[in-house]
């Protein structure tokens, strides 16, 4: 793994678990890039973006490393996307993919589970994308992978300061126009105190999964309690779908998800 990768945020997802880690990046050898969840979890594969499946490849049953040709990639889909590429998803799992040849799919339809079937070396996901001119590209384009160290979130960081400053006088003024009510200032206080112990919140972390944005305020990752997350956040029929994931994980980074 490339020291590089581990900062990366994907803002498109490949991987239901919103937990993308790169271990092997594209170049001039590699015109693809190799993804693993950073839980080294079983998780499922999702389509980047609506299209049509024009090949879906799921009879291969284990690891050759002394396979060539298309028979490397294992079990593998294409999808022809509305915006014009091509996307490659291979090494899935035997048994797995859940589409078919001719099959219009949406973005964040499962389409596999990560596996380790053809030439591959470990459970990950290979993820080709070949360009309108039908040239393989860098996937990070469509991932729109970006750094914590970037410009943009400095001055995003820099912003919520200036925010959190104003906030702080805007109270403060508040407060200052009601010293002649001490009992109603306090009782505001209060229920501003109860208000933010019913919500969880996790404004400073900035990647794409929910489970670890859960384990980074130490609180409770498993499915189960996700489940009873989203019951209280009226997240119906929760069974752990990215869209789902993906509302519970910006309500708790606006502070907004209520505790279970």
């Amino acid at each position: 793994m490339k020291g590089g990768d581990r900062h990366q945020t994907m803002v498109a997802h490949v991987l239901e678990s919103m937990n993308e880690v790169i271990t092997n990046n594209y170049d001039v050898n590699h015109k693809a890039i190799d993804i693993i969840p950073s839980d080294r979890s079983e998780t499922n594969i999702i389509a980047l973006e609506n299209g049509t499946v024009t090949t879906a490849v799921k009879n291969i049953k284990k690891t050759n490393h002394n396979s060539k040709g298309l028979d490397t990639y294992g079990n593998y889909v294409k999808v022809k996307q509305d915006n014009g590429k091509t996307a490659l998803y291979a090494h899935m799992k035997y048994g797995s993919v859940r589409v078919n040849k001719g099959d219009y799919i949406e973005k964040g339809t499962v389409i596999g589970t990560i596996g380790e079937t053809g030439n591959a070396y470990g459970k990950h996901l290979h993820l080709e994308i070949q360009n309108e001119n039908n040239i393989k590209e860098n996937p990070n384009i469509s991932l729109n992978t970006h750094t914590h160290s970037s410009k943009k979130n400095i001055n995003e960081n820099t912003e919520q300061k200036k925010s959190v400053k104003n906030n702080t006088t805007s109270q403060n003024s508040t407060q200052n126009i009601n010293h002649t009510n001490p009992t109603t200032t306090n009782n505001q206080s209060i229920n501003k105190t109860n208000n933010k112990a019913e919500f969880l919140s996790a404004k400073e972390y900035h990647h794409g999964s929910i489970v670890d944005a859960l384990k980074s305020i130490n609180i409770d990752s498993s499915y189960n309690y996700r489940k009873k997350l989203a019951k209280a956040n009226n997240i119906q029929n929760y069974h752990g779908s990215y869209s789902q994931n993906l509302k519970m994980l910006n309500l708790l980074k606006q502070g907004n998800l209520k505790k279970a």
